[in-house]
């Protein structure tokens, strides 16, 4: 009874300190010092040398233009907005195509800084930490720059643009751009837990990007080449030399947006800015913004021979191909492949996205970055599929031909001709032969097995019983060639049935 009593007091306890366990709750572990040091240095250093950079072109700005400091601020909050492609209205006028250079270097900032706390062993807690963050902190500047700029307002042409559109797009490019550099961190540890394919489509893919993309440079350099006077004669337009460094400052950070239109006019799809429309199946002119890099644009209505150009994404397609068949054998080239086609499709989507817009009174400019997406992803997987086939089926068969050679390179196995072990093991050491033996001779050897007397003298002949058993065994021995004096060859040695020591019983 005493002890069924202790038992049951025992229970009690242990469900008591259980049910203490579950009402306290789970502390979150907190970062420390260092780790917080690093998360405020992700979330607000970016966004800090922006502004301070912008501070300073613009108060450069305004006093080389010999104009008041009113509005600075406000000139400031809308700059941030614009790095961040956020349409800005400006006296009544709608900007929306905005350069994506200052985009491109915000991301390039996030996301090696987010790299740079971010190891291939850190947890995925640590990981979201950071991402969160990268977008915390440019969230918070952007809240900044909006009431700015509707306390500007009341000084400035300048209108607050959407609130919902500016945190959306700051949201997108600080998270994508985090995103990304958090996993290029840790891609030796998150590439472990995809598909073999799926990480060899990147590096090619890649490629084929970049590939597209220089094409569409490529264009844009020579059409500026071809049409130098008239982009000559839109710089000096300037009135001055501040004018036209201003021209020539603004043509550069909007190249790479002309080379998007170039690109998807190479993949077959349609440029437009306002009523001028550029693809390779034909032209239309109209009037464009007096910007010395439009130049390059064609007047009028063209055609002849653009629809060549459609070689390139064909060829690209093929490098594309090429590149897969080469990492990835069989059926998962195929995907590799497709996959690869499809990155760099939504990647083109995406900059024709971003690359088009609003443009005042000129209208707008639109890339079709959906047709664009499509069309690229169409040319890359198709010929790319082809040529990963055809690779794959070449490396196959020369892979069946160096088989075919190693068989033909040995021995044919015939029947009968099976290896027959040997009897007797083969001498290692050459006999030492003397010089008086004769030529050949005969050995008469006894080999008695007596099994059941012991080691002693043998018994009488005369004794009748059967106690030994006596084997009569010849062993012939060739003589070795004679060869002159000094020779250092030596005659092969027979293999022996017997053993070379003195026999013993058991033998």
């Amino acid at each position: 009874m005493v002890d069924r009593a202790q038992r049951v007091a025992q229970g009690a306890r242990r469900r008591a300190v259980g049910d203490d366990e579950r009402q306290v709750p789970r502390q979150r572990p907190v970062p420390d010092a260092d780790e917080m040091r690093a998360l405020l240095a992700v979330a607000f250093r970016p966004a800090g040398v922006t502004v301070v950079l912008l501070s300073a072109l613009i108060v450069v700005t305004l006093v080389a233009a010999n104009s008041d400091l009113t509005g600075t601020f406000g000139a400031i909050a809308a700059s941030w907005l614009a790095i961040h492609q956020v349409p800005l209205t400006i006296d009544g006028t709608s900007l929306g195509v905005l350069p994506l250079i200052p985009t491109a270097g915000m991301m390039w900032v996030v996301a090696r800084g987010c790299a740079a706390v971010v190891h291939p062993a850190s947890s995925r807690r640590h990981a979201l930490q950071v991402i969160g963050a990268a977008v915390a902190g440019p969230l918070v500047v952007t809240a900044i720059s909006l009431a700015v700029i509707a306390d500007a307002s009341a000084v400035i042409p300048l209108s607050s643009p959407n609130a919902l559109a500016a945190f959306g797009w700051v949201l997108f490019v600080h998270l994508l751009a985090s995103v990304i550099g958090v996993t290029v961190a840790m891609w030796p540890t998150l590439g472990a837990q995809v598909p073999s394919w799926v990480r060899d489509a990147v590096r090619p893919g890649l490629r084929a990007l970049t590939a597209a993309l220089g094409a569409g440079a490529v264009l844009v350099t020579i059409s500026l080449l071809m049409e130098w006077s008239t982009v000559g004669s839109l710089l000096e337009r300037g009135d001055g030399v501040v004018g036209m460094l201003g021209l020539t400052i603004l043509s550069v950070l909007y190249l790479p947006n002309v080379v998007v239109g170039a690109a998807a006019a190479v993949m077959g799809g349609t440029a437009q800015i306002g009523d001028v429309s550029v693809s390779v199946f034909g032209n239309v002119g109209g009037a464009l913004p007096p910007l010395p890099l439009l130049g390059a644009v064609p007047d009028g209505v063209s055609g002849g021979a653009w629809p060549a150009l459609l070689v390139v994404p064909l060829l690209i397609g093929v490098m594309l191909g090429r590149d897969c068949g080469r990492r990835v054998g069989g059926q998962e080239a195929l995907f590799t492949v497709l996959t690869a086609a499809a990155g760099v499709g939504v990647v083109t989507a995406a900059l024709g996205l971003v690359s088009g817009g609003r443009l005042g009174a000129f209208g707008t400019v639109e890339l079709h970055w959906w047709a664009f997406g499509l069309l690229t992803f169409a040319w890359l997987g198709l010929a790319g599929a082809v040529t990963a086939v055809v690779v794959a089926w070449h490396r196959s068969r020369g892979a069946v031909d160096e088989d075919d050679a190693d068989t033909e390179d040995e021995e044919p196995h015939l029947p009968g001709a099976e290896e027959v072990p040997a009897i007797a093991a083969p001498i290692t050491e050459e006999p030492v032969v003397a010089e008086d033996v004769a030529p050949s001779r005969v050995i008469e050897a006894e080999l008695v097995d007596d099994t059941e007397a012991p080691a002693a003298p043998v018994a009488p002949q005369d004794t009748g019983d059967e106690a030994e058993v006596v084997v009569d065994a010849e062993v012939e021995e060739d003589a070795p060639t004679d060869e002159p004096e000094g020779s250092g060859d030596a005659a092969e040695s027979p293999e022996a049935d017997l053993p070379r020591g003195p026999a013993t019983p058991s033998d």
